[in-house]
């Protein structure tokens, strides 16, 4: 935190977006993860499942905490070349520049989502920062309890505009107030993070909103 309020918001974008480092998304915490994996444990789950989970960087550190479940984290690989993640208009901006794709961890197993779940059959689905696009939904439609997403407010990542209509809860509390994300370059203003509980077809409570 008094790193983050010491900085130039411009040197929070370099660090997360274009160091070696990077892209970097999510900026977890001690104090945030312990908060997850409390969490996580009150779903009264066995095996959570990561997916889209890039370098497994937020899995390593749930395992840190020692939780009483089965942690695995998957990841397709589709964003390893940078230019997968990049808009037209940052391929333009940065062609000259050195810019990192997302490496998948030593610990992250290179599988899809729809094939992680029929493959280990988790009890929650945990997406952090997932890609543009339906993969969120497709998690909630797959054959899941639960599906734990932490993004941001409005359309940054996932796809807002479909998932909004399946049945959920905001996660207030600890969970966002102690959240840090490359698009709070100044932690005195309301965070970004938002993190929502969505109930999968696996779940009583499962559905959509007409």
């Amino acid at each position: 935190m008094r790193a983050m309020t010491a900085c130039d918001p411009r040197d929070v974008w370099w660090v997360c977006e274009m160091s070696s480092a990077g892209p970097v998304y999510l900026l977890p915490t001690r104090e945030w993860v312990r908060e997850l994996a409390k969490y996580l444990r009150t779903l009264g789950a066995a095996r959570v499942l990561e997916v889209a989970a890039g370098d497994g960087f937020l899995t390593r550190c749930l395992r840190a905490t020692r939780p009483r479940y089965e942690l695995i984290a998957t990841d397709d690989a589709s964003w390893a070349k940078p230019s997968a993640r990049m808009s037209e208009r940052d391929r333009e901006e940065f062609h000259a520049v050195p810019v990192e794709g997302l490496r998948v961890g030593r610990n992250v197993e290179a599988l899809s989502a729809k094939r992680a779940v029929k493959a280990y059959a988790p009890d929650v689905v945990l997406v952090s920062w997932g890609p543009p696009g339906p993969l969120v939904e497709t998690m909630i439609r797959a054959k899941v309890k639960y599906v734990v997403e932490v993004g941001v407010e409005g359309d940054v990542c996932g796809d807002v505009s479909r998932t909004w209509r399946y049945q959920k809860e905001f996660l207030d509390g600890p969970l966002e107030a102690r959240a840090l994300c490359r698009l709070d370059a100044r932690p005195k203003e309301p965070r970004a993070t938002r993190v929502t509980l969505y109930y999968g077809r696996a779940h009583a409570e499962y559905g959509v909103d007409q």
